[in-house]
């Protein structure tokens, strides 16, 4: 008799258990669900997404591109003072875009494919513990550690004390009272909708900004081109970019006139030009000296030459009278927009 009432006792200790493991499961199996796909989508876009599979100039194209497409004033105005949060802003967009609307059903693929895998993981943690403890005669203490080991790299899984459950010695019962215990849990999982990612502690977007965006930030005290270089906080290497942009677009002016100062910065330091390094300056210092108007600009390389692009041009001509009233300049005098400037059309730029 006693030792049926001692069987008894077990059972319901294994019950118990397993309702408390199942407790902890229901949260962990959906984390590691929208985690996993979290981080699937952000590694299907960097290879395949072409704004995230190339190097950070790749990227800015792309970000340009869409500003044109959009031909939001503000957006332009965020992108030259803040190029970061307007990066960040594309890249969140993109990846909506892509997962909500683009590659919806691939989306859902990988999410069910997720599901799938970490529902046999359960599973097969179960079968595999309960399988290790009777070959080797184990108690429930080597079966809780060896079931959280097999979860460990997917599934977070809270400690529990093995001596409150001491009385479990049929494994098989625990591993059907787990499986019954999980199935809803399992049911659950499967109609997990993509909003779901909305809510996950990895999102794609986040993981693609982490990687994209660690890098140099700092703009062209002349005309706000964003340095290119891949290392955030560079050192023993100067600020550069392969193409400037019209000084007046960052609302540089000539001194003492309401003329906008449209000449590109590779221009100007070739010139015998000089300019106020800041608002209050009471000295000019000549172009071709421009490392020696202060830290601002010492760490910039800028090349006297050519090289221009057509987008910012593109850009003073469709936004002339927004630039103006932003800074409260005009495009007149020495700042006079060329007339070859205006026959730029945006699929030339």
């Amino acid at each position: 008799m006693s030792e049926k009432i001692s069987f008894c006792k077990g059972n319901l200790s294994a019950v118990v258990l397993a309702e408390l493991i199942c407790e902890k499961l229901k949260a962990s199996t959906v984390e590691a669900v929208c985690n996993k796909t979290a981080i699937g989508l952000a590694g299907e876009m960097r290879c395949n997404f072409p704004a995230f599979n190339g190097n950070r100039l790749n990227l800015e194209k792309h970000v340009l591109k869409s500003l044109a497409e959009k031909e939001d004033f503000d957006d332009f105005i965020t992108y030259i003072r803040n190029p970061r949060s307007q990066t960040e802003a594309f890249i969140k967009a993109e990846v909506e875009k892509y997962i909500f609307t683009d590659q919806r059903d691939e989306t859902v693929n990988i999410l069910k494919k997720n599901v799938h895998d970490v529902n046999m993981l359960v599973r097969q943690a179960l079968s595999t513990a309960t399988q290790k403890v009777q070959t080797q005669t184990g108690d429930i203490n080597m079966w809780l550690k060896e079931f959280s080991s097999l979860l460990k790299d997917e599934l977070t899984l809270d400690t529990f004390s093995s001596q409150n459950f001491s009385d479990i010695n049929n494994f098989d019962f625990l591993m059907e009272a787990l499986k019954k215990e999980f199935a809803p849990i399992s049911d659950e999982i499967r109609s997990l909708s993509l909003n779901k990612l909305k809510e996950s502690r990895l999102k794609p977007d986040e993981i693609l900004i982490d990687q994209l965006c660690n890098c140099c930030w700092v703009k062209c005290p002349f005309c706000a081109a964003v340095c290119t270089n891949t290392i955030e906080g560079h050192s023993g290497a100067d600020h550069s970019v392969p193409f400037h942009r019209p000084s007046g677009i960052k609302g540089w002016h000539y001194s003492g006139t309401v003329e906008f100062s449209i000449d590109f910065c590779t221009t100007n330091v070739a010139s015998d030009g000089s300019f106020y390094p800041c608002h209050d300056s009471e000295e000019s210092v000549p172009y071709k000296l421009y490392r020696t108007a202060g830290p601002e600009y010492a760490d910039w390389r800028i090349t006297p030459d050519e090289s221009k692009l057509l987008y910012w041009k593109w850009f003073v001509c469709r936004f002339q009278k927004k630039l103006e009233e932003h800074y409260n300049f005009k495009f007149q005098g020495r700042g006079e927009i060329p007339s070859e400037w205006k026959t730029i059309s945006k699929c030339k730029k």
